[in-house]
């Protein structure tokens, strides 16, 4: 994967303070080289004590940055940016207090908002006739939904004919019993439909999924599921009709991401996600992909496998040929149903610990898993050899991953993985899945490692404390990405207390692989 988060000169420090949660930028050009980032300063990221809007401005592409400016918005919340003139500069937020500046973000006037009954805004889009529009999110009741673990989300289009002073709800985008589509970026396409990317929120590993409207927000397509795992995108078209996209990345390995590319490429459907944070884990032999790990965190593989969206009428088969050498009492795994734990001579599901099945050592073993209406059955070199229930509407049953078990990390292991095979039925979102993958076909990750940019990595921090981000095209054609960053690694990093205001400068060369 092309990666700049090594690199020091690609990197700027907007805002940090000991002892402030600051996060949530969003970053926008004023003018030939004039930039404005608003964000939020806090004490910490759950149920802060105070949270306020703070606006910083550069006049050099982002090398520096003004003090701090405060907004009077006490309750402020992922602030976004928009530009309604060549002279008007509009700040909307959560809270439903925005402010305009008139002098490129050196002051700001508040005014009140009414009709926004949903949160995490949308940058406002403008249409023809001085029809403005922007997206939010709620969730509905306070009754968690177990296949979510958490009530469900409502997305809603909002639509304001007076210059955001007032909105009124247009459409629902988005509503998904086992879905959690939020945090929706749109899109105006060349051809004048509006093209809308969203957060999933489950936790299961399910992608971003994107929706289209062709009659200026009214009514949306139903959600198409796309290769991008991730939180709040920001997505934008560039002047040669593709689209750039970045997002906090949420597959097994973390950080701030982006993604350059076509709208039929983005709604091309899920596509395998990875962790092996050892350039030198896995390898490649004659028998198969190595994975050979010690116990930790440093080099740990895992992939992340297209999960089943409801299981209650869902229908999947995994097949796996694998050989474990050595392992410690963790294992390498299988996530089906629950975790299977190999090790030499065992494969042992967690849901049943006491219960474990045979595996032949010393050579290669066909692996069958089959589950239909909550009942996960094993085969082992073509013979049953169990069959255990799981839950069929929860969110535990939904995932599917191989490689080291989460977060089981603890865990040196010596195996080796000749092929993997996914099938999976999905009548409720009349959806079929098929994935074969075999050692022949190299990195079982591969597309995202040839297509996502890692903009900076943070694998270590909690995943609140980074990857909420805003991006703007520079004059000369560049780009550059404002997010906020927690640095798992250092020393003073505290989850959930700890994140500051970081920039990126990258290119659409950037995205190459050499």
């Amino acid at each position: 994967m092309p990666s700049l988060s090594d690199d020091p000169t690609r990197h700027v420090v907007i805002d940090r303070r000991p002892g402030r949660y600051i996060a949530f930028p969003d970053v926008i050009r004023t003018g030939k080289e004039s930039l404005v980032v608003a964000y939020n300063e806090a004490d910490k990221h759950v149920r802060p004590t105070s949270r306020v809007l703070v606006v910083k401005t550069s006049r050099d592409n982002g090398k520096t940055w003004s003090e701090p400016i405060y907004l009077d918005s006490p309750t402020s919340h992922c602030p976004r940016l928009y530009m309604a003139s060549d002279n008007e500069l509009i700040i909307s937020d959560s809270s439903r207090i925005f402010h305009r500046s008139l002098n490129n973000g050196r002051s700001w006037i508040p005014f009140p908002t009414t009709g926004l009954t949903h949160d995490m805004h949308d940058r406002i889009m403008s249409l023809d006739n001085n029809v403005l529009l922007t997206t939010g999110h709620r969730h509905l009741g306070s009754e968690e939904h177990p296949a979510i673990r958490q009530p469900p989300t409502q997305q809603m289009i909002f639509r304001s004919k007076d210059h955001g002073l007032n909105w009124a709800t247009h459409s629902i985008l988005a509503e998904h019993r086992n879905l959690v589509l939020c945090e929706a970026s749109m899109t105006r396409l060349p051809n004048g439909c509006i093209l809308a990317l969203m957060r999933e929120n489950s936790f299961v590993f399910e992608p971003m999924y994107c929706s289209i409207s062709t009659d200026n927000g009214a009514s949306w397509s139903a959600p198409v599921d796309t290769p991008l795992m991730g939180h709040r995108p920001t997505m934008g078209l560039l002047p040669d009709g593709r689209l750039l996209v970045t997002y906090r990345n949420v597959g097994p390995d973390w950080g701030t991401s982006a993604w350059s590319g076509t709208v039929n490429e983005l709604m091309s459907g899920f596509r395998v996600h990875g962790l092996a944070a050892d350039l030198n884990n896995p390898t490649f032999t004659q028998d198969g992909m190595r994975i050979h790990n010690t116990p930790g965190s440093e080099s740990v593989v895992r992939y992340a496998l297209r999960p089943m969206t409801d299981p209650r009428t869902a229908t999947a088969t995994l097949e796996a040929e694998v050989r474990v050498d050595t392992a410690d009492t963790n294992g390498c795994g299988i996530r089906f149903g629950t975790w299977w734990r190999l090790t030499p001579g065992n494969i042992t599901p967690d849901a049943k610990e006491s219960f474990s099945t045979p595996l032949p050592t010393g050579q290669f073993n066909r692996i069958r898993f089959h589950y239909a209406d909550g009942v996960v059955t094993l085969h082992v070199n073509d013979t049953k050899a169990a069959a255990i229930s799981v839950d069929p509407d929860h969110a535990e049953t939904r995932p599917i991953m191989f490689g080291a078990p989460y977060p089981f990390e603890d865990n040196g292991v010596d195996c080796i993985w000749r092929r993997v095979n996914l099938n999976i039925m999905e009548p409720a979102y009349e959806r079929k899945y098929t994935w074969h993958w075999k050692a022949e076909n190299g990195l079982p990750d591969h597309w995202v490692r040839d297509h996502v940019l890692e903009l900076r990595n943070d694998r270590h921090a909690a995943a609140p404390d980074f990857g909420y981000s805003g991006w703007t095209r520079l004059k000369d054609g560049t780009f550059f990405c404002a997010y906020h960053h927690g640095g798992g690694t250092k020393a003073e990093y505290e989850p959930l207390h700890s994140s500051h205001i970081a920039g990126t400068w990258f290119t659409l060369d950037d995205f190459t692989t050499d």
